[in-house]
């Protein structure tokens, strides 16, 4: 009996983009499952979606839960579905036409693996640039791992994240899921690593091709971008590692140049200079702390 896939798009305020997904998605394979997990949205997406969305199933929340909540929701439509794959993705990517069929040529090798994703103004853009979403991880270290497509087609690596995650469901409910305290950033890096960490490999499928905008839901220059990105990052050192302060202090000197950085910023830089500067330093101390869920500063 052949495998079945759910394909799950995480909609926030961005019904255009979710649709141009859904299109690509149903070009690649007009036998999958597809379900919208529209994540609280205050703009007209539900009128759109449920006017245009055809054959994929619409599921409301009724407040933004961020993408591990949201996507934790689909995730668990899909079970309820008896689907054995789940395909996490974006709204604000355009899988290429092959890219499921591709990732799922290797569903003997890895329960995890993300395709090749680049970046450009327009999906159609042929200068579109790859970005990295793999990484190898020698003691705990982050080592990106790059290639734009090879003759092999995948690669055993330790990490992968992106807008575009084929993950085996059971090995998802196996570890439980998204965790819901990160909110925005680092969810997937969590996730990964705890599948990985459990026995489960991980791919990066360099013939597998998914074109992202990327920043589409939040900017990654903006001050609670800034925010999240700097706390999750601590909240995840401390849920995987047995010394989280020895790691930030000895291992990871990026954390001073950051903090040496904004401090700089705060007593010389302009207003949105102090601002993002600002939100990088209650970032780490948020983080230090274990605050977690989302912000409305910044």
């Amino acid at each position: 009996m052949p495998e079945t896939v759910v394909a799950v798009i995480l909609n926030w305020n961005c019904a255009d983009d979710t649709l141009r997904c859904l299109r690509a998605v149903l070009d690649g394979s007009t036998a999958l499952e597809v379900v919208i997990v529209d994540n609280g949205s205050s703009d007209d997406s539900v009128e759109k979606l449920a006017g245009a969305a055809g054959p994929a199933t619409l599921l409301r929340l009724d407040r933004n839960l961020g993408y591990a909540g949201g996507m934790n929701a689909g995730i668990r439509e899909a079970q309820a579905r008896g689907a054995d794959w789940v395909w996490l993705l974006n709204a604000d990517c355009v899988p290429r036409p092959d890219a499921l069929a591709t990732l799922l040529g290797q569903a003997d090798r890895f329960v995890v693996a993300t395709s090749l994703q680049t970046t450009s103004a327009e999906p159609s853009d042929p200068s579109a640039e790859p970005y990295v979403v793999a990484a190898m991880l020698p003691k705990g270290k982050v080592r990106p791992f790059r290639c734009a497509g090879c003759a092999e087609g995948a690669h055993e690596v330790d990490m992968v994240t992106g807008a575009a995650l084929l993950m085996r469901l059971s090995w998802v409910v196996r570890v439980g899921l998204f965790d819901e305290r990160f909110f925005h950033y680092k969810e997937e890096f969590d996730l990964v690593r705890r599948i990985s960490v459990a026995g489960g490999r991980i791919g990066f499928v360099c013939g597998s091709e998914v074109w992202h905008e990327r920043g589409g839901s939040l900017s990654g220059s903006s001050p609670r971008a800034r925010y999240y990105h700097h706390r999750n990052e601590l909240l995840y050192v401390r849920k995987h590692y047995p010394r989280p302060l020895r790691r930030l202090l000895l291992e990871e000197p990026i954390h001073y140049r950051n903090l040496a950085r904004s401090l700089w910023r705060i007593a010389v830089g302009g207003r949105e200079g102090r601002r993002a500067s600002l939100a990088v330093l209650a970032g780490y101390w948020d983080g230090l702390r274990g605050v977690h869920g989302p912000t409305e500063r910044f």
